[in-house]
């Protein structure tokens, strides 16, 4: 397998962090109508990408996961953390939640919060997050609240 490196997202990229999002959501098997309506929102922009921290990650030249990290608010909040289906398992996630971390602790953030699908929230705690809570989603079903101190 050849190496994964992360860097930052360029805003040239939004359309293929969309797709990624997309197909991932789509992974878990839930309702088209509900991937359907979901997708035709602005998941990630251009804008977005010069916002926040947007970080990919790749494989050789090929796009395979990205995340978001929202770095002006306290705590921190992982906003999005997607990976390609063809590559879940890989330690895709893993590398993108661990830059995640040390750009909070570069900038003085001590703890991340974020919204875990339920299908990712198993992943969330083997990395040592801890459910804190819980929010109706906007596809009106509960989601665990997870936070890691960093």
């Amino acid at each position: 397998m050849p190496p994964i490196t992360i860097t930052r997202a360029q805003p040239a990229e939004a359309t293929t962090l969309q797709q990624i999002a997309i197909a991932a959501k789509s992974h878990w098997g839930y309702p088209s109508h509900l991937i359907e309506a979901w997708a035709a929102t602005p998941i990630i922009t251009a804008a977005a990408i010069e916002r926040d921290v947007v970080f990919v990650a790749r494989s050789e030249t090929t796009l395979i996961g990205w995340g978001r990290l929202l770095v002006e608010q306290t705590p921190a909040v992982l906003e999005d953390l997607w990976v390609t289906p063809a590559w879940i398992g890989y330690g895709v996630g893993r590398l993108l939640l661990r830059y995640a971390i040390a750009i909070c602790r570069e900038r003085g953030s001590t703890q991340i919060e974020l919204d875990a699908d339920p299908n990712a929230l198993g992943f969330y705690l083997r990395m040592g997050g801890v459910v804190i809570g819980e929010r109706i989603s906007e596809w009106n079903r509960p989601v665990p609240r997870v936070r890691f101190n960093v």
